[in-house]
């Protein structure tokens, strides 16, 4: 793509990421995008047309694997991390929480503004490293060489305009053994996004009756109706086929120490189930087995993956 394109969807991303911000911190105070540990719950009534927040049944969807993330990150004491597309900073703010140094780069002046104030307000613990937030576009930012101990991002190198470029470059700044990561979305298969759809059929949702269900099958049985898109932003709709470059050129220069995809087709039927606590965490904890055997077995393939990289 030429430069005056790029920044143009660049300019777009950063409006759709300063949107995100400001609805969740109109609907929450404490969004689990800002602050994994402290996220505050919010489940909205059905005249409410707002996201779910929930982040006991975001630790279900994927918490052992975020922290298995955020162990081999900071797997050097007091290290140096480069957190890139930050966002409101939730990662950030957790590997200072382990001690480690953090840039942290967004294009979001909204995003910035909100992981800025969570950090001014959170409890920094004996041990807590640094935060430096850089409000800027990290693929022109210049990396150095034998700097960082770590490299991180999280849903965060598709959005780059050329995830390669940055890789091969973020490769020269990291220091001996240090490590690259990444967190990416798939796209989704036929068969996943059918066990999907069945499961938002089946399992109450929020501001969804099964009366409302129904006339939405009619519907979509007569072609009256179609099955709704996949929500990108404005980069990912750009060039949302990256994911799988992301993989190659990891795997071409770098030793692979932890590879996983998962949550196959769990995940927004989970996060927009109605009902109270003990049926919701109890199912979605069922359904979490289920989809991991079925990505076992491959019969599905993971929606998120995630790849952990070393530099020998």
């Amino acid at each position: 793509m030429e430069k005056k394109i790029i920044k143009e969807i660049q300019k777009k991303e950063a409006i759709f990421f300063d949107n995100v911000a400001k609805l969740r911190t109109t609907i929450v105070n404490v969004p689990v995008e800002a602050d994994y540990t402290n996220a505050k719950k919010f489940i909205p009534k059905k005249n409410q047309r707002v996201p779910l927040v929930d982040p006991k049944l975001t630790k279900i969807l994927e918490g052992k694997y975020v922290q298995k993330y955020l162990d081999l990150v900071a797997h050097k004491k007091n290290g140096r991390v480069l957190d890139i597309c930050c966002g409101s900073g939730w990662l950030a703010l957790e590997l200072a929480r382990r001690g480690q140094i953090v840039d942290a780069y967004d294009l979001s002046p909204e995003a910035i503004k909100l992981a800025k104030k969570t950090l001014k307000d959170c409890k920094k613990e004996k041990g807590f490293g640094q935060i430096n937030y850089h409000l800027a576009d990290v693929s022109e930012v210049d990396l150095g060489s034998n700097k960082y101990d770590s490299i991180s991002g999280w849903s965060a190198f598709h959005h780059l305009p050329d995830p390669n470029d940055f890789i091969l470059r973020a490769i020269k700044s990291l220091k001996t053994n240090g490590i690259i990561a990444t967190s990416d979305d798939l796209d989704m298969g036929k068969i996943e996004k059918f066990l999907e759809l069945a499961c938002r059929f089946v399992l109450p949702q929020i501001h969804h009756s099964y009366i409302d269900k129904l006339f939405f099958l009619k519907k979509l049985i007569l072609r009256k109706e179609k099955i709704p898109e996949e929500v990108f932003s404005p980069m990912e709709e750009a060039k949302h086929c990256s994911v799988q470059e992301i993989e190659s050129v990891l795997r071409n220069n770098l030793n692979i120490v932890y590879f996983k995809q998962f949550n196959a087709f769990v995940g927004a039927p989970v996060m927009t189930m109605a009902g109270n606590d003990f049926f919701r965490y109890s199912m979605a904890r069922l359904l979490v087995i289920i989809d991991n055997f079925l990505c076992k077995i491959k019969l599905t393939r993971g929606f998120v993956q995630i790849i952990i990289a070393r530099k020998n």
